[in-house]
């Protein structure tokens, strides 16, 4: 079900094109779009969607709760997709006045496309060897680990320059002044995995032809939570806001 909330004004096209978006994700990955609620809402400036889903599990079901001491924490595609996607839109005029080129622009907000974890997430999920799933959102990757081991009552090192950055992130982060590891990662999906499993869920992602890259590791409570850049150790923190939020 989705609530959509439109500005005061906005043509009809416009929430057509919003429900066929939804209807087409909705029919690809096997879901009823059973009811919800439209209106026009004073006070906007764009269309804002909120949606609850409810279903039925099968098997067994992976949180981000379940990681273990030792497990490997393996990170899907790169960060910051979202936020990408987002600042390419929303701040390209002050993007192009700082030079940046529309191509790399255009490149960035096709990031948006990728924001979904689904396919992966059902596919690891049913691997021997992963033991716990998280998909780091607000706050960015460096927020999402944090929580999965806040969720798994454990520690964690986090290796920060073995976390994978693409080019367009890279380009937009430097130019506005913001940490990539840090802005809202929608569409990476982390997984705590048991070291010896490693190559077999490389190995099955590779049909669906997800980057996995080993950021860090779990391990017990009491050795702390540590972030290792620049071959010094600091603590990993909760992340209080998002980077996008800085130039709200």
């Amino acid at each position: 079900m989705c609530t959509i909330l439109l500005p005061v004004g906005t043509r009809e096209d416009s929430l057509r094109e919003i429900t066929r978006d939804i209807h087409e994700t909705a029919k690809r990955l096997g879901i009823a779009v059973v009811g919800g609620h439209t209106e026009a809402t004073p006070g906007l400036d764009r269309p804002i969607i909120s949606g609850f889903m409810v279903g039925e599990t099968r098997g067994r079901v992976l949180s981000a709760e379940d990681g273990r001491p030792g497990d490997s924490i393996l990170l899907t595609k790169t960060v910051g997709l979202e936020g990408t996607a987002i600042l390419a839109r929303d701040k390209a005029a002050l993007l192009k006045k700082k030079g940046v080129p529309e191509g790399l622009l255009k490149l960035a907000r096709s990031y948006q496309e990728q924001i979904s974890v689904v396919e992966e997430a059902l596919l690891t999920a049913k691997l021997k060897g992963v033991h716990a799933l998280h998909d780091p959102t607000e706050g960015g990757v460096l927020n999402g680990l944090w929580e999965m081991a806040e969720a798994s009552g454990l520690g964690i090192e986090v290796w920060a320059e073995k976390i994978p950055v693409a080019p367009a992130t890279n380009v937009i982060c430097l130019t506005l002044g913001l940490d990539p590891l840090k802005l809202m990662s929608s569409g990476t999906l982390l997984l705590a995995v048991e070291p010896s499993r490693h190559s077999a869920v490389q190995k099955a992602l590779q049909k669906t032809h997800v980057r996995l890259t080993e950021v860090g590791r779990l391990t017990s409570r009491n050795t702390g939570r540590v972030l290792v850049k620049h071959e010094r150790r600091q603590s990993l923190r909760a992340v209080s806001q998002d980077e996008l939020y800085k130039l709200a």
